[in-house]
């Protein structure tokens, strides 16, 4: 499973109207540690496909941003049920968002 590009268009039917585990990735251009997130968020998506991964250009969509407290990037929102359930700001390691992305953690 590949991780979901968002806009403002398809942001709720993606993720506040999805019924389980989405983790949106809140990214901006130029962000060195945003990119750096690519490659894993990619290997959490096909290692765990009951959790959907998704990341939306923060820069490009700031409203949407805002609405979730984000105010910096890269930030990590973890949704279930459509709602917001936790957080991860800024870069940290796979296996730490691997257990913020599968609940673990919790």
């Amino acid at each position: 499973m590949s991780v979901v590009e968002l806009t403002k268009e398809n942001f709720d039917r993606e993720v506040t109207e999805a019924s389980g585990r989405v983790v949106v990735d809140f990214w901006t251009p130029g962000c060195g540690p945003c990119r750096a997130l690519d490659s894993v968020l990619e290997e959490l998506a096909n290692a765990h496909p009951d959790v959907r991964f998704a990341r939306m250009n923060a820069a490009a969509f700031p409203d949407v941003a805002w609405a979730f407290e984000v105010a910096s990037a890269p930030t990590l929102v973890r949704f279930e049920g459509g709602v917001p359930a936790g957080r991860l700001v800024g870069l940290t390691s796979a296996s730490r968002i691997e257990g913020f992305a599968t609940g673990a953690d919790v």
